[in-house]
């Protein structure tokens, strides 16, 4: 895309200049993350199948017609039962259009009204999961805790690290055991990348220790000895385990635990404790721990810090706010 669309300006370069122009795709596609690249050029791509099949020329592919794209989200429409995939039409057509420096048919009021438009046609009601408490992670831990068992101690410290930490699935999947450090009366947990650290710069957490039966600290700690992991190393701390007489061993490769297997687990840890296991999910965990730090009156400043959020609106997502607290409200407008 980026060569055809300056192909006369490059005609006009120097041969200095012509060997140095491979330098720019690379640059341009780090301008966001892999996963949105990818997700961009490939929903770009089903627009331009969709408009040659439908007998638009090339020319009118990219730079785009507003009325061409609106035909497109329309048709969409009619194919979906969610906005999703409209919204990622407009996204992809918007980023083809902006990584080259033309004008976006996604600029266009047609286009941004038929966006909005499907939105208000295929919305459905957000449906969050229900918060881990800590009753729900005291019952866990009772079935599951077992002296020397690493297959059941490693769902533990995932699920107490989660909820403890504040993690996304991806931060803890991602951690290496050279991430962590321990001391007296914490724990430092160094996340490399996360959704929100955009440049990469990492953060580190502090996990205290809390000297109860669900010491997240305590646990990790017997997890790892337990598994026979060393620290200081490139090695993935959740990883597939395989069974032997006595036990269970990590297998040899070094990949982290797939998030369907992350899943799993957790369905296997909590479907006989929650009501009704479809109501939560990795992300409870997430929830749990900033819904009892949000309660406890932990100040807003480091609750932020802790989980990483970039945003009010982002953090307070995650918040169920207890019974007492929302009786609060009008308990105190003075009737």
């Amino acid at each position: 895309m980026f060569l055809q669309a300056f192909q006369s300006d490059l005609l006009e370069l120097p041969d200095t200049l012509i060997e140095k122009i491979h330098l720019l795709p690379d640059l341009l596609t780090e301008s966001k993350s892999n996963n949105t690249v990818q997700n961009y050029y490939y929903g770009f791509l089903r627009w331009k199948k969709w408009a040659l099949s439908n007998g638009i020329s090339s020319e009118c592919i990219l730079p785009a017609k507003p009325i061409h794209v609106a035909i497109y989200l329309a048709c969409l429409v009619q194919q979906n039962r969610t906005p999703s995939p409209i919204n990622q039409a407009f996204y992809s057509i918007r980023w083809a259009h902006k990584i080259i420096s033309v004008i976006s048919p996604t600029d266009s009021d047609l286009v941004k009204n038929i966006l909005e438009g499907a939105k208000r046609r295929l919305s459905v009601p957000i449906k969050k999961k229900e918060p881990i408490t800590p009753d729900m992670l005291s019952q866990m831990f009772d079935r599951l805790y077992c002296e020397n068992n690493l297959y059941n101690q490693r769902t533990i410290s995932a699920c107490l690290l989660s909820y403890s930490g504040f993690l996304r699935v991806s931060e803890l999947l991602n951690l290496k055991t050279c991430d962590i450090q321990f001391f007296l009366s914490h724990m430092s947990v160094f996340i490399q990348k996360s959704k929100t650290d955009i440049y990469r710069d990492g953060d580190r957490i502090i996990i205290a220790r809390t000297g109860n039966k669900l010491c997240p600290v305590k646990n990790f700690e017997s997890f790892l000895e337990w598994s026979n992991n060393p620290l200081d190393t490139d090695v993935f701390v959740f990883r597939n385990l395989t069974k032997t007489k006595e036990n269970y061993v990590f297998r040899k490769e070094n990949k982290p635990l797939s998030y369907t297997r992350m899943r799993e687990l957790f369905i296997e840890a909590f479907s006989p404790i929650v009501p009704n296991i479809k109501s939560f999910g990795l992300h409870s965990l997430r929830s749990g721990g900033a819904s009892a730090a949000c309660n406890f009156g932990i100040s807003d400043r480091l609750f932020k810090r802790h989980g990483r959020w970039r945003s009010e609106t982002a953090k307070d997502g995650y918040v169920k706010d207890s019974f007492s607290d929302r009786m609060l409200v009008s308990q105190n407008l003075g009737l």
